[in-house]
């Protein structure tokens, strides 16, 4: 397993591996790293802005909201590996706007509702 700290992007971790084959230090530092982001958050748009901050993004994969590494779209944790439900942040941050992707529902969060005809 690689773990890469970027030095221009604050606290981001890479982690080449999905969640569940992490080791117990690394998934500590993930879990410290990601989980204020999510407490603190007031709206999906916020979040996805700190989240690429850190040098990640919200994605769905298989149906399941997820963590995903921002430049290679590799799977990092889901929700729960963080200790967070996905109707608890709807419940508190609303319903976020997901874009379909691929055919195994699959998705990524938009910040802000798209416009028709660019308007």
């Amino acid at each position: 397993m690689s773990i890469r700290l970027e030095l221009e992007q604050k606290g981001a971790i890479s982690a080449h591996r999905a969640s569940t084959e992490l080791d117990c230090e690394t998934a500590a530092l993930l879990r410290a790293t990601i989980r204020p982001a999510f407490s603190s958050a007031v709206s999906w748009s916020g979040l996805t802005e700190i989240l690429r901050d850190k040098g990640y993004r919200l994605a769905f994969r298989q149906g399941r909201l997820c963590i995903t590494d921002r430049d290679t779209g590799d799977r990092v944790c889901g929700l729960r590996f963080l200790g967070f439900e996905f109707k608890d942040l709807v419940r508190r941050l609303g319903r976020p706007i997901v874009v379909a992707r691929g055919s195994h529902a699959d998705g990524d969060i938009l910040t802000a509702r798209p416009t028709v005809g660019g308007v």
